[in-house]
């Protein structure tokens, strides 16, 4: 098989949520950085015409369509399209989510349906939706959900986060096991907190967060930045590969080790 050795995504299409900003705005343009066409989704319609610009400077393609990852219609009307435009979808990252830090007897309801559905719901019926997209075209893709560590141990202060992120590790390993015979690949990336208004804003919340954000970080006692999460999704993406699936690529620091 060639290209085994390398990172590279030569004329793939590569959908990602939540692309606005942070985490899935590095990995929508290093995607095109490795060759992929990108099409990329968000609520926030500002963003994705300033992404586009972004990525057409870097002589990259890019589509971009407005996405509220929390209505399963308007993840559907997204991907027909992506397919419309691009003709089918090599690559799918989930990469859409929320979180408010509070102790768990604070919840209410509305607020933790809005966790579930960002984080938990959305990754299932955009897997769903984008698989089915791959089948029809018959040719196996690729579908890597962005998890998290507090999805791998216990995470004070986020409850129904770590609830919906361990929803998605195993639910990756689900999907995997159950379309490994399409041909299709799932993985899981389950970053540390990672540079972004959101987690800038819960470490201002919550001083016990701040906290184990620099002692827990084994690495380096600090956030991580976007780009060294959107390294391990291409390469998952990527022939590298491709014999990986299943899996979830913890990428922290070394928080959940000890």
């Amino acid at each position: 098989m060639a290209h085994l050795s390398r990172f590279e995504l030569p004329g793939r299409v590569v959908v990602v949520t939540g692309a606005g900003r942070g985490i899935g705005r590095v990995i929508a343009c290093d995607a095109v950085k490795s060759g992929a066409r990108v099409a990329v989704g968000s609520r926030t319609v500002s963003e994705l015409e300033s992404l586009n610009a972004e990525i057409s400077a870097l002589g990259g393609e890019c589509f971009h369509a407005p996405l509220d990852v929390t209505k399963v219609n308007s993840i559907q009307q997204f991907i027909d399209a992506v397919v419309g435009h691009y003709g089918g979808i090599d690559v799918m990252v989930n990469n859409a989510g929320y979180n408010k830090v509070g102790a768990a007897l604070d919840y209410d309801e509305e607020l933790f349906d809005l966790i579930i559905d960002t984080n938990l719901k959305s990754v299932f019926f955009g897997s769903q939706i984008a698989a089915r997209a791959m089948i029809d075209a018959g040719k196996g893709g690729c579908i890597i959900n962005i998890s998290s560590q507090a999805g791998v141990v216990g995470a004070p202060e986020r409850g129904p986060y770590s609830g919906a992120k361990a929803g998605v590790n195993n639910m990756t390993r689900t999907l995997a096991a159950e379309w490994a015979e399409h041909g299709i690949r799932v993985n899981a990336v389950a970053p540390t907190v990672t540079r972004s208004h959101m987690a800038e804003a819960a470490m201002s919340a919550s001083q016990s967060f701040a906290d184990a954000v620099a002692t827990k970080n084994l690495l380096r006692g600090d956030l991580a930045e976007p780009e060294e999460i959107s390294a391990p999704v291409i390469f998952l993406a990527s022939d590298a590969a491709s014999m990986i699936t299943g899996h979830t690529l913890v990428v922290d620091g070394g928080w959940t080790i000890v």
